[in-house]
């Protein structure tokens, strides 16, 4: 529409799919804006709900980074659009440059405290620390004189910045993915994955879970920087963890919550760093979303999420004996996993304002009918209790663990009328692949 004014998201760090940027605030923005979304792809452009997207180079290492920035910025300057949205810290001159010479409105969305991430940077000495946090400093004082809005990921992130701020909380937008009952993974994790977020803990407590169970296995799911994807290869050579791992690197939204879903328990052991310590990680969502329980570090807040919630349990992140002791606990006692499960669900439709129609659940027995009468589209497998079969929209004709999640997946599919669509990209990827 003519009369529609237009916006500008860059980010020269997340994918373009980021469930944040793309799903939350572009496909969201676009139902009263025209949208066009910068950042990198594996694609030139193409339309998608609504935003059009613009892929950027993508990259590899820091310094890649460098060119994409340029590259962002020659479009940003030479684009019409009414308002510049970026994500990235090291976009902040660009927001500014912007601000000052053109008449577009800067927003900044801030996702995690960029000073206590610098000073967690082990590539970076102490003298260009403290020279990178002084500069940030600046520009982000600077950037609340000209800067229309900030946008906030977490609350705690009011004291960084006063005033001209909205907290939009990463809470994540529920679509059907279905709850799986073919488990394939007993511990998931998903995320990036690096020392200070517990990537070698998570490989830890694989190689010491192996002991009493052989056969156990993890999925580990996100992006792995390349001096730290040898360290953990190496380690699972070393422990001989290659039957127990699977690394997926980065997937997609909607794969990774696959993965998700056909796991157990889902893990975020997060170092004790400030920049943690004081902002939920998104994983522990995405995990409740899964409808799977989660294993996460002891800090007062995700304490209190906790619960809150009773979906999880809270443990030292430094102490791999304490996870490995919840974690069995947990694999174990079926009535409680049963009873965490039913509980993530639960809270994310009461307690952060999700609609019925966006969840569909798996269930096969008495304990998931508290929750299959709260969603919008509950599915029992076909040897679920009789009791569970009569409040269902659909019964698989396939038992649970041998195929009744992907058979509900297809329905859904077929359900929306997507069959075509679906069949279409799978065309494509199997023809680009």
């Amino acid at each position: 529409m003519a009369d529609r004014r237009s916006i500008f998201i860059g980010s020269s760090v997340h994918r373009w799919n980021d469930n944040r940027i793309f799903y939350k605030e572009a496909v969201s923005l676009s139902k009263h804006y025209d949208v066009e979304l910068h950042a990198p792809a594996d694609f030139k452009n193409k339309s998608l709900h609504g935003v059009i997207i613009v892929g950027l180079s993508q990259w590899k290492k820091e310094y890649d980074r460098k060119n994409i920035r340029h590259e962002l910025w020659n479009r940003l300057k030479n684009s019409n659009a009414d308002i510049f949205i970026f994500h990235d810290p090291e976009l902040i001159w660009i927001g500014i440059k912007t601000a000052i010479t053109t008449n577009k409105k800067v927003i900044y969305d801030i996702h995690e405290n960029t000073v206590e991430s610098i000073k967690q940077k082990k590539w970076l000495n102490i003298f260009s620390k403290r020279i990178s946090i002084v500069v940030y400093t600046v520009l982000q004082w600077i950037g609340t004189k000209v800067f229309s809005h900030f946008l906030l990921a977490e609350n705690s992130y009011k004291s960084i910045i006063k005033n001209n701020a909205t907290t939009i909380l990463n809470y994540p937008i529920v679509k059907d993915w279905p709850t799986s009952g073919d488990k394939l993974y007993d511990l998931v994790y998903l995320g990036d994955v690096t020392e200070d977020r517990g990537g070698v803990s998570i490989i830890e407590i694989i190689r010491v879970l192996k002991e009493n169970n052989n056969k156990i296995k993890l999925a580990i799911v996100g992006k792995i920087p390349h001096t730290f994807q040898k360290i953990i290869s190496n380690k699972i050579k070393l422990y001989g963890l290659e039957n127990n791992v699977d690394v997926f690197g980065y997937l997609n939204y909607p794969d990774a919550m696959k993965i998700v879903s056909q796991s157990k328990i889902g893990l975020s052991l997060l170092m004790p760093i400030k920049n943690y310590m004081y902002s939920y990680p998104t994983k522990l969502f995405d995990y409740m979303q899964g409808g799977i329980p989660f294993i996460c570090s002891n800090f007062p807040l995700y304490k209190e999420l906790v619960k809150e919630c009773k979906t999880g349990i809270t443990v030292e992140p430094l102490s791999i004996n304490e996870a490995c002791n919840e974690i069995l606990i947990l694999l174990n006692d079926q009535m409680l996993y049963n009873k965490m499960c039913s509980n993530g669900k639960s809270a994310l439709k009461e307690k952060y304002n999700l609609d019925d129609s966006e969840i569909a659940y798996i269930g096969d027995d008495l304990i998931d009918i508290p929750v299959m009468e709260k969603v919008g589209v509950p599915i029992a497998v076909a040897n679920a209790s009789p009791e569970v079969k009569a409040i269902t929209k659909y019964t698989t004709k396939i038992s649970g663990g041998y195929g009744a999640f992907r058979e509900a997946v297809a329905w859904i599919i077929e359900e929306k009328g997507e069959t075509d669509i679906v069949r279409q990209r799978m065309m494509e990827r199997v023809k680009n692949s």
